[in-house]
């Protein structure tokens, strides 16, 4: 793993704010995924497809459903942008 060093006069206090800087945007990420999942799956039942197969491209794009697929399509990349998110935030840990 690399290191990040960040030079302060008040480490204890430092360390005090990021961790809880840290942990805030964890849980504004967490709440963010649950509406985007929330979302996705409100459009899949409308549109009546498997988020899986669209993203895989084996769904079609009738042009009456396409605005539709298409905002389907953002919400699974914003999904996985938040998961990826969440997972480097995991990963951090502050040492003393």
């Amino acid at each position: 793993m690399e290191k990040i060093e960040i030079t302060t006069a008040e480490p204890e206090q430092a360390r005090l704010v990021l961790q809880d800087a840290i942990e805030r945007h964890k849980r504004l990420l967490a709440q963010s995924l649950a509406r985007t999942h929330a979302r996705i799956q409100e459009l899949a039942a409308q549109l009546q497809v498997d988020p899986d197969l669209l993203l895989a491209g084996k769904v079609p794009h009738a042009e009456a459903q396409d605005m539709d697929l298409l905002e389907l399509e953002g919400e699974l990349e914003i999904l996985r942008h938040l998961r990826e998110q969440i997972s480097v935030l995991e990963r951090l840990s502050l040492c003393p």
